[in-house]
Order: C-alpha cells, then sequence, then structure tokens
C-alpha cells in the first residue's frame, strides 16, 4: 500500500511540468504523445525511486529508456550523470552533464554538479573553469574557489580571491584558518636554470644516459613530436626494459595518429609498470587516447576508468 502511494505522488509530480523533484533537479516536459508520455514517467519515476534507494545501475537502465523514448530530454540527461557520478563513473557523469549544459548553458544546478564531477575526477582545472561561472551566479560560491585555485598550484589567485573576500567581510571560519595557514606555508621558491631541449640532446648523445633521455622525452612530450618519436624510438632500443619509454613512444604515435601502433607499444610495455599506480594509470589514459582516435568510445571509455581507479588507489 505504502509503494502505490509513493507511485502515485511521483506520478502526480511527473504530470505537472513545473514542479521541480528537488532542489537541484529539473523538471520534464510532456512533449510526447499520450502513450509514449505515460512510458517516459513510468521509467523516470522508477528512475528516482531506485536511485533514492542506492540502486543506481537499475535507475541508470530506466533513465536510458527515457532516452530512446524522448532523446536529448534535459531532465534525463541531467540524471543519468547525477547516477553515474554515485557509480564513480566519471567519464559518462561529465558527458552527460556536458549535453544537458548544452540544453541550458546556464542552468546553475547542472553548473554545480558538473563541478562536483571535475572534483570528484580530480580534473580541478576544469572544475575552476565551471566554479567561475558558478560564481557569476552565486557570489557565496567565492570560498570553494579560492580552495580550488590553491589546489591547482594557483597560488596569486587563492591569495588575490581571498583578501577580496577579507575586504568585504565575507570569510568564513575556514578561510580565516586556511589564511593563516597559507602565510604559514607560503615560501619563496628559487628558479633553477633549466636546460633546454637542444642542450639535453647533446648531453645525451655523449653519455647515452637514461637520466637524460627521460628529460628530452619529458620535456618534448606535448611540444616537439618529431624529437619524441625519435628519442622514443632511441630509447626503446637501448632500454627495453623502462615502461616509461614505450609510453612515450606510444604517445608520440598517438600525435601522428598511428592509433593501432601506439596501443601494440602500451600493450607490451604494460608489462614492465612493477608498483606504481601513476605511471600504470598514464599508460591507461594513453591507450583510451588510442581507442578514442580509433572511434572506439567504448573501449576508450573503459581504459579511462581504469586509469581512474588507479589515481583513487594513490589519494
Amino acid at each position: 500500500m505504502k509503494q502505490r502511494i509513493v507511485y502515485l505522488i511521483l506520478a502526480g509530480l511527473l504530470c505537472n511540468p513545473y514542479v521541480s523533484f528537488s532542489q537541484d533537479s529539473i523538471p520534464i516536459s510532456p512533449d510526447l504523445n499520450e502513450a509514449n508520455f505515460l512510458k517516459f514517467q513510468d521509467h523516470f519515476f522508477k528512475a528516482l525511486a531506485q536511485k533514492s534507494i542506492y540502486n543506481y545501475r537499475v535507475a541508470v537502465s530506466n533513465l536510458e529508456k527515457c532516452n530512446e523514448l524522448k532523446p536529448k530530454d534535459i531532465s534525463v540527461l541531467f540524471e543519468l550523470s547525477k547516477n553515474y557520478l554515485m557509480m564513480k563513473r566519471f567519464l559518462e557523469a561529465e558527458e552527460y552533464a556536458k549535453q544537458a549544459l548544452a540544453l541550458a548553458p546556464d542552468n546553475y544546478w547542472i553548473l554545480v554538479h558538473l563541478s562536483k564531477v571535475y572534483v570528484a575526477s580530480r580534473n580541478i582545472k576544469k572544475a575552476i573553469l565551471t566554479h567561475e561561472k558558478i560564481v557569476k551566479q552565486n557570489p557565496k560560491e567565492r570560498e570553494k574557489l579560492v580552495y580550488l585555485y590553491f589546489q591547482n598550484n594557483d597560488l596569486e589567485k587563492s591569495k588575490e580571491l581571498l583578501l577580496v573576500l577579507e575586504k568585504e567581510h565575507q570569510l568564513t571560519a575556514g578561510l580565516i584558518h586556511f589564511r593563516k595557514e597559507f602565510v604559514k606555508s607560503k615560501s619563496v621558491k628559487k628558479i633553477n636554470k633549466v636546460k633546454g631541449l637542444q642542450e639535453l640532446i647533446k648531453d645525451f648523445e655523449t653519455n647515452k644516459s637514461f637520466e637524460s633521455l627521460y628529460k628530452i622525452l619529458t620535456l618534448s612530450a606535448n611540444s616537439n613530436t618529431n624529437v619524441l618519436l625519435s628519442y622514443s624510438q632511441i630509447g626503446l632500443d637501448l632500454f627495453p626494459a623502462q615502461a616509461f619509454v614505450y609510453l612515450m613512444n606510444a604517445r608520440a604515435l598517438n600525435q601522428n595518429h598511428n592509433f593501432k601502433k601506439a596501443i601494440e607499444k602500451l600493450t607490451f610495455g604494460l608489462d614492465f609498470v612493477i608498483d606504481n599506480n601513476k605511471l600504470e594509470a598514464d599508460f591507461y589514459d594513453e591507450i583510451a587516447k588510442s581507442y578514442k582516435g580509433l572511434g572506439n568510445e567504448k573501449e576508450a571509455i573503459k581504459h579511462k576508468n581504469k586509469a581512474l581507479a588507479l589515481r583513487k588507489k594513490d589519494r
């Protein structure tokens, strides 16, 4: 009897397109023929009921049926994203939130949710970009932005916003404590002279050391694909048991759109990764890029999730 009453209440709410289910939910609209709308309602309130008892997989299954009946419905996309976040499947959570945001770019609750997704997946840079939009709508959210800047090592931005809040007498107890710790821990960093790529190459040609090669590959990873490919290949010949070299060689191959060859190198190189979650996660990230380049989104997401799981272990 109780279950029937709950279902009737939910159904009543769903019939009213202007009623939202919670503060951070988005109401559905009855833009379907009657038969399909009834099916849509049924699956949607089942999804909400299942989410409330933490049965996220069943909730997602019902929401996917809603998506088939009415593609690109903002309420469905938002709920899918929330369920995937609870399942710690961050890529899907981000994708559905972005799809919802494309339909309502300034929706406050979607922005707040997307920021949570980025923080949970440790993508602080994207969390900052999203939270800056949130702050424009709600200045009270600036406190979180102070912490996000600090996490991203944007110390000046963190300090500037802290000073603004202090002048406006908006410092919370948490921020007052943070300010004390911030001032205490702030130190002047010495800037060491860093050798350029050509200098490093000259060193390597002289001593053929792994240390020199490591610096060359690290420096050229995002700036010089030709150097990265050439010296990682040399590295494979000289240091065939160094996993890092396989990773860098595959990165160069991905940059040259040679995705299949990259997967081969990465798969082989994984055998040399021992007790290093960070390096193993980097491998899975690179494999995900290869599969994405091949148009295999399923495998890309699978390997990206493996990387996220490994990074979570290191927290």
